[in-house]
């Protein structure tokens, strides 16, 4: 009975969250997908049930698997126009090296090296995407102030939970490392594809949801606490909503 109503937290912060309502939109399979590898990553860590975790794999894997389908893939040595006029910008900011030897001067490409080497690009390519996709403002506030040029920017999750997710994290138990780990490892995936799409690492939506949850359960268990974090949660919910909608 217990563990039924700390479901019933987990469920108070899906319906919360715009972000499962635009993957319902986008998909219905996906976003029952979505929800269900939440759930039972929930449950395996309130439990550690074994039976939880292996129910957990078996739903993460498709949904690692549509995360991968459905994103826009360049190759990750590509550089778009805008990429090419900064790596120009970083090239004229080297200075020119060279090494005297027996009378000849050796010029050494230090800034090819640096910039314009594939090993280089992969790398620059590798920590931008890594950087954005770990980014707490991609979930909380929109990206806001890294919003990307054609992307319709969104809060996936109420900025008011971040301290909870906060919370949450610091929370995390070493026996539900295989859980957590395991719900990070999309991160791998989408460092080397890029975060193009349309409704952005929702791979990462169980791992956020539950350590949210996490992060909630000391809260809801203080009446006073409870009642005042609904009247705010409701208030900032019907401001995130109104400004999704229109």
């Amino acid at each position: 009975m217990l563990v039924f109503k700390k479901l019933l937290l987990l469920g108070f912060v899906l319906i919360s969250s715009l972000w499962i309502w635009k993957i319902f939109n986008f998909n219905f399979l996906l976003g029952s997908v979505v929800v269900l590898t939440s759930i039972f990553l929930w449950l395996g860590l309130l439990t550690s049930k074994n039976s939880y975790y292996y129910l957990y794999v078996l739903f993460f894997i498709p949904l690692v698997f549509f995360q991968w389908k459905t994103s826009f893939k360049t190759p990750i040595t590509y550089l778009n126009e805008n990429e090419k006029l900064i790596q120009r910008i970083r090239l004229n900011a080297y200075p020119p090296f060279s090494l005297k030897i027996g009378g000849k001067t050796i010029w050494i490409p230090i800034a090819h090296w640096l910039e314009q080497r594939k090993e280089a690009i992969l790398f620059y390519k590798l920590e931008e995407n890594f950087s954005e996709v770990v980014d707490p403002n991609l979930y909380f506030f929109a990206n806001h102030p890294r919003e990307r040029v054609g992307v319709v920017e969104f809060e996936k999750f109420p900025y008011i939970l971040l301290p909870t997710f906060l919370l949450g994290i610091f929370s995390i138990k070493k026996r539900n490392l295989k859980y957590i780990l395991l719900g990070l490892s999309p991160i791998i995936l989408i460092s080397f594809i890029g975060n193009s799409n349309p409704i952005g690492p929702f791979a990462l939506f169980p791992f956020f949801a539950t350590v949210i949850s996490l992060g909630l359960l000391p809260i809801f268990s203080k009446k006073i606490f409870l009642v005042t974090g609904l009247v705010a949660f409701v208030l900032v919910f019907i401001q995130v909503f109104a400004y999704a909608t229109y």
